[in-house]
């Protein structure tokens, strides 16, 4: 099996994700929010970090309990390799919440649907916004809407 080379290596996200950096998530299903969450990178070291992912209400305060765990650097890379045979990766420029992104989009063919994948070289680590698109339609779209670095 053939696969495609990830956006980032794990030397890129690591560098990207000092301790304290958060990312703010918004998913949306058919137009409507589903989701709001803020993820958190803390405790870094040379071959992991820890995560803990926090539900937000509508004005963006946490709410509920946070779920934490530890990943490699390498497994973070890793969630951004795909198949070859079903993977086309081409350059985009996108508007999101953050301003316009020069982004690899990354298209997964997935059954009868589409996994859509927009990797920004600002800020190496997850996808800046993900689709599943169904007959040429975005059935469900994640995005970051913040990025908070307390080294900025």
């Amino acid at each position: 099996m053939t696969v495609v080379a990830p956006p980032f290596t794990s030397a890129q996200i690591r560098d990207a994700c000092p301790d304290g950096h958060t990312l703010d998530i918004l998913t949306t299903r058919d137009g409507e929010v589903v989701d709001r969450r803020r993820t958190v990178y803390f405790d870094p070291d040379e071959s992991a970090v820890s995560i803990r992912v926090t539900a937000l209400d509508a004005h963006g305060e946490t709410v509920g309990e946070s779920m934490e765990a530890r990943s490699t650097w390498d497994d973070l890379r890793d969630h951004a390799v795909f198949r070859g045979e079903v993977t086309t990766v081409t350059r985009e420029t996108i508007e999101t919440p953050l301003g316009r992104l020069e982004c690899a989009r990354y298209d997964v063919a997935s059954g009868e649907v589409t996994l859509v994948f927009w990797f920004s070289g600002e800020h190496p680590g997850m996808p800046m916004r993900y689709a599943t698109v169904s007959d040429g339609h975005e059935v469900e779209t994640t995005e970051v809407t913040a990025v908070m670095d307390p080294t900025s």
